[in-house]
């Protein structure tokens, strides 16, 4: 899985013939904070460099080729990852426990029969959630590497977003949300970006956590509907599909978000 440990911002600087260009960017390592300071401050002096130049080509990265810019909140075995999304949603990253999401607003009743006949098609068991916008399938019979082209292949035919399809490849992992989006409880996105770079934007980003933390209690991420397959569970899938379903409120008849 592509994550960090270490992240931080720095500034970079470069004289051009209109004045001085002045640029931030994020930094990440998982060795030290200074070495996450140094990928900063490279980037950083390397997008002031091309700017001060009169290069105003936008020079886009690929989605989802750098790892996310999320703190580790926790870690399960090698097998997964709890970060904080941009938004302050917390979600699970899994290494090989597949998750896709399928948003089905304007035809909802078409998502179900989708995840049946790919399941069907493919020998799998999946246990089959309704959320706030659709249905989330999350595979069980199979560990299924996220990097790996059966992931992309499967991805594709459960018509999951294709921005999740490229960021599984990419990130290696899979993503499942597992609080509620802020905007869903009330809530508005944190004021400050992580990662904080002053005590004072960290102060900020904890003020709006102590409030977001119990506003999205009251609130489930999906709601468990029914167990689809054969071979219904691999057992080395098992801590972590329990997890899933404490932390989402799967079982609860809380509103969804």
């Amino acid at each position: 899985m592509k994550l960090a440990r270490f992240w931080t911002k720095e500034r970079g600087d470069a004289a051009g013939p209109n004045g001085r260009i002045s640029t931030v960017a994020r930094g990440w390592s998982n060795q030290s904070i200074e070495d996450a300071r140094q990928v900063a401050r490279d980037l950083a002096q390397r997008v002031a460099t091309r700017l001060a130049s009169g290069e105003t080509q936008s020079k886009q990265y690929l989605y989802g080729d750098r790892p996310l810019p999320e703190p580790i909140i926790r870690e399960i075995g090698d097998a997964a990852v709890v970060t904080r999304n941009a938004y302050g949603s917390m979600v699970l990253n899994a290494r090989n426990l597949m998750f896709v999401d399928i948003d089905r607003q304007d035809q909802p009743a078409a998502a179900v029969p989708i995840i049946q006949r790919v399941a069907d098609s493919n020998g799998l068991a999946a246990r089959v959630y309704q959320t706030a916008a659709g249905y989330r399938a999350l595979i069980t019979s199979e560990r299924i590497e996220a990097s790996s082209p059966r992931s992309d292949t499967l991805l594709q035919h459960f018509a999951a977003d294709p921005l999740y399809v490229r960021l599984c490849r990419m990130q290696e992992s899979f993503r499942a949300r597992l609080s509620a989006k802020p905007w869903r409880c009330g809530m508005p996105v944190p004021p400050v970006n992580f990662p904080f770079v002053t005590t004072d934007e960290e102060a900020r980003f904890l003020q709006w956590e102590t409030q977001y933390t119990p506003a999205a209690a009251r609130y489930a991420t999906c709601r468990y509907l029914t167990w689809i397959g054969p071979g219904r569970m691999d057992p080395s899938l098992e801590e972590l599909i329990y997890y899933h379903d404490i932390e989402t409120k799967a079982s609860s008849t809380l509103p969804l978000a």
